[in-house]
């Protein structure tokens, strides 16, 4: 009996440990208004490091009024532009002219340090669009795209947990150089291959591969 107690011991001691990582996600959703209506209010949750993203449509010249309302005070929102562009960064309450029609991204999202910690976060959030605006224009930039190379590169479409990250080769089993925040800019642009869907760039004196989707020109 005392060897099996013992050989059990030394079985628990060389298991091998379960990982508690969990990756950074993003859940995307499009929100409609009422025909006439102005102002809507979305209920959701933010649970560790997956946030909630939300799609709207609007014009140039409108006015968006946000107001986020949860019991996590680490709770944040960013609103990107139809070309990917944050037009605010981390705010819990935001009124603003629009610059551009198009699609409009409201990222929901926990800080990391307090992403980690695998707490949910329940939210309400109100959101209003005010005024005629103009006519939509061309929609969202998809990507680089072919075309002259611009010097530099900003990065879109990182969710605020994530990163961008950059490669000893084109390619997604390159070796991990280096992890560029979501909304980094001044990526010198080195070249592009395959239409640009791979992209080798130079950040803060490092130099390597990353995927040409998450770039827009500066």
């Amino acid at each position: 009996m005392r060897k099996l107690g013992l050989l059990f011991a030394v079985m628990l001691t060389f298991a091998p440990a379960v990982p508690q990582v969990v990756a950074a996600q993003e859940r995307m959703e499009t929100l409609r208004m009422r025909p006439g209506a102005t102002q809507t209010t979305v209920r959701g949750i933010v649970f560790g490091p997956i946030s909630a993203s939300y799609r709207l449509e609007a014009r140039a010249g409108q006015r968006m009024s946000l107001d986020l309302n949860s019991r996590n005070t680490f709770l944040y929102f960013n609103v990107l532009d139809p070309r990917g562009r944050a037009i605010a960064r981390e705010q819990t309450r935001w009124d603003g002219r629009l610059p551009a029609s198009g699609l409009y991204t409201i990222q929901i999202y926990l800080v990391r340090a307090e992403a980690r910690r695998n707490r949910p976060a329940p939210f309400s959030l109100s959101v209003s669009i005010f005024g005629r605006g103009s006519e939509p224009g061309p929609g969202p930039n998809p990507g680089p795209g072919p075309g002259p190379d611009p010097r530099s590169w900003r990065v879109v479409g990182v969710t605020p947990n994530d990163v961008l990250n950059m490669r000893s080769t084109p390619s997604p089993r390159g070796f991990l150089i280096a992890e560029i925040p979501f909304d980094a800019s001044g990526l010198r642009n080195l070249g592009c291959q395959d239409r640009q869907s791979w992209c080798k760039v130079r950040y803060r004196g490092q130099e390597g591969w990353v995927n040409g989707r998450f770039l827009r020109p500066e």
